[in-house]
């Protein structure tokens, strides 16, 4: 009777399980793609040492954002200097 009661309970209590989890998974990949991307900046002189360029990820990966062979930065607030690290944008 255990048994029984056990095999009918094992197949929704697996869906269950996957379909959380999947969801959980969903929204964790689109809240890291819309979080990722940034303006990234270039030094141009003293007067301008953080001049727009390019859009850039802050996702680690092996590729440092370049633009025309200079290294791009981003900043942590508006009026904060360009000192972060970023990375290219992964498709």
């Amino acid at each position: 009777m255990k048994t029984n009661f056990f095999r009918r309970l094992m197949m929704p209590l697996a869906v269950m399980v996957l379909g959380i989890a999947g969801a959980f998974v969903t929204t964790a990949m689109s809240s890291t793609k819309t979080l990722a991307n940034v303006q990234g900046y270039r030094f141009v002189s003293q007067a301008d040492p953080c001049h727009a360029d390019a859009m850039c990820s802050n996702v680690f990966n092996a590729n440092i954002c370049t633009s025309s062979g200079t290294q791009l930065k981003g900043k942590v607030s508006q009026n904060a200097p360009c000192d972060v690290t970023l990375y290219k944008i992964q498709n």
